[in-house]
């Protein structure tokens, strides 16, 4: 079973993993939507949206003009995701209480407290199958920050060299993840299949 874990939006998450034919959970807004499978329900995580608007308005009132919001916020049910120009990801956090910010690398991302990919996935395995699936029984792959509760909660977890991120970013998660691959985005994936399959039939 395939599933995928993301900040991206749930809708474009669901079109990705139908064109795949994914049958495992898609969990979107880095843990905070969730759907057990491809067009079924949303399940009921219980995280509010609004303490991320409330924290985006405060920092753009700060930061005038420093703050830019990306489009498909208007798609978003939980986080809310923004660049900042010429502020440094630190001292936005100084002027947050009970919301996290996140760098993905890519985007920014504002939630409340509590919410993360690895945290839900955990609460996903209580409702698949007959719901005994351990995380010792799950493979997680990340390439960022945004994965390091995925690495965290499941041993078994693969990064994905990202290049685009600081190198202090990249030590970290190296640290946290149990094997990491040299070759970056879509040949260290490639990488870390062939490492698993020489693994289990070499």
């Amino acid at each position: 079973m395939v599933g995928l874990a993301s900040g991206r939006t749930l809708p474009g998450l669901e079109s990705l993993a139908s064109d795949l034919g994914i049958s495992g959970p898609i969990i979107a807004e880095n843990g905070g939507v969730a759907k057990l499978k491809c067009g079924g329900d949303v399940v009921d995580l219980g995280y509010a949206r609004q303490p991320a608007i409330e924290a985006l308005e405060k920092l753009k009132a700060l930061f005038p003009g420093a703050i830019e919001e990306r489009a498909d916020n208007e798609y978003r049910l939980v986080d809310v995701v923004f660049w900042a120009h010429g502020i440094d990801t630190e001292e936005l956090r100084r002027h947050l209480e009970d919301v996290e910010l996140f760098d993905s690398g890519y985007i920014l991302h504002l939630m409340r407290k509590g919410v993360s990919k690895g945290r839900t996935l955990l609460k996903l395995l209580g409702m698949m199958g007959d719901g005994t699936l351990s995380p010792t029984e799950v493979m997680v792959f990340g390439d960022s920050l945004t994965d390091l509760s995925l690495f965290d909660v499941f041993p078994h977890s693969v990064l994905v060299a990202n290049p685009g991120l600081r190198s202090e970013q990249r030590k970290i998660l190296r640290s946290a993840a149990r094997y990491a691959s040299e070759l970056p985005f879509g040949e260290g994936f490639a990488e870390v299949a062939f490492h698993v399959l020489d693994g289990r039939f070499g």
